[in-house]
């Protein structure tokens, strides 16, 4: 577990045994003083007893709690936290270590429950989200788990060291389960930046790249060792070693020819860096799998980056006549004949982009071109100052 221990902190109980009263025998003394004494001291011992009969006060349960706590006593814990929220269900602060306790104690739908209770108390709240996204990760509620850390981490619940492994290492599972592969592959950006070559991580990291949505615990045994291998030269690009990345990467090619996934795996990897080099793959990559639509999108998007118009433009046209939709193939086939002359059809492309879609900058720098060329000054100034502000 990645999270912070319990800290320890040895107290000593708090003791309520009832007083005794010894017994007296009195004879009546002439003002009657000594009975005067005697019947306060009843009284007393009287109100002793009451108090001692009385259930604890929240006060008394919230500092008990926390020496347990303190001390490791997980279940005594757990029982006065329970106890104390009863008395009081408003307490945040105890709701999120009765949680905290009950997830380390693998009580996961214990510690759900109550950090449902805190999350009504103080909503969003970063700490809480990601506790009960990993409580909800264990319980198998993968759907509710991937809302909650992805919130939680938008939050900066992943900001502290201490915390951000594992929260981004389930997270990054939770979104290749959810086919969200280039998100899962920012996280494990994380791991590639801290050196970290865990083997799970590996395993991770192959699956979100071969876009295969399972959860790392859920690859047959078989296939361990192509998802690994292919997490390892992953792993090397992505901490800046390009020549272990490359060498790794031919072998997998070597050892896998008919892989699928494996070419642009390499190819999305190589594209912030070298459009031609990422053009090689993604066309190997389509030449292997002619029905991967994704496949021939990438190729044909970052063929236009590469301001190979011309030959982005078939590519981009294949892709549509299958998958209308497809916005990374709209993008490249709109910039592409914004560039080689059919400006209609481009801005009716860009357009349609733009209406699902009003922030992607792609598109605008796209229609900012065609007004360039076209000389409507006004309103390529705006898609300017628009590309301006979405680059920041």
């Amino acid at each position: 577990m990645f999270f912070a221990p319990i800290s320890v902190a040895v107290t000593r109980g708090i003791s309520n045994s009832k007083q005794r009263l010894p017994g007296y025998r009195v004879r009546q003394s002439a003002n009657g003083s000594l009975m005067i004494l005697l019947a306060a001291s009843l009284l007393a011992s009287a109100a002793i007893s009451a108090t001692a009969q009385q259930p604890p006060q929240f006060d008394d349960l919230a500092r008990q709690a926390a020496a347990a706590r303190d001390h490791g006593d997980l279940p005594q814990a757990i029982a006065l936290y329970n106890q104390a929220e009863q008395l009081k269900p408003d307490w945040a602060e105890g709701w999120f270590y009765l949680g905290l306790l009950q997830y380390s104690s693998n009580a996961y739908p214990a510690a759900i429950d109550a950090f449902n209770h805190l999350l009504q108390l103080q909503h969003g709240a970063p700490p809480a989200l990601a506790l009960r996204g990993l409580c909800e990760f264990e319980t198998a509620a993968y759907d509710d788990a991937l809302r909650d850390l992805d919130e939680a981490v938008k939050e900066g619940a992943a900001n502290q060291p201490r915390n951000e492994q594992i929260i981004r290492y389930h997270l990054a599972q939770l979104l290749t389960r959810a086919s969200r592969f280039q998100d899962a592959q920012e996280q494990y950006q994380f791991f590639a930046a801290q050196h970290l070559n865990d083997s799970d991580l590996l395993t991770g990291l192959g699956l979100a790249g071969l876009r295969v949505p399972l959860l790392t615990k859920d690859v047959p045994p078989a296939d361990q060792p192509l998802y690994q291998a292919a997490g390892g030269a992953g792993m090397a690009l992505l901490a800046g070693d390009t020549q272990e990345a490359d060498a790794q990467f031919r072998q997998l090619f070597s050892s896998y020819p008919h892989q699928k996934g494996l070419h642009f795996f390499y190819g999305y990897l190589l594209f912030p860096h070298s459009s031609d080099l990422a053009i090689d793959q993604f066309r190997a990559e389509a030449a292997l799998a002619p029905a991967d639509t994704e496949a021939h999108a990438m190729l044909a998007f970052t063929l236009m980056i590469a301001g190979r118009y011309t030959e982005a433009e078939p590519e981009a046209q294949h892709v549509l006549t299958i998958e209308p939709e497809l916005e990374i193939a709209q993008l490249a086939l709109g910039r592409s004949l914004a560039e080689t002359g059919d400006i209609q059809h481009a801005t009716d492309i860009l357009n349609a982009v733009l209406k699902r879609d009003p922030d992607n900058l792609e598109a605008h720098m796209g229609l900012a071109t065609i007004y360039s060329r076209t000389g409507k000054r006004e309103e390529a100034y705006r898609e300017h100052q628009l590309c301006r502000s979405l680059a920041k």
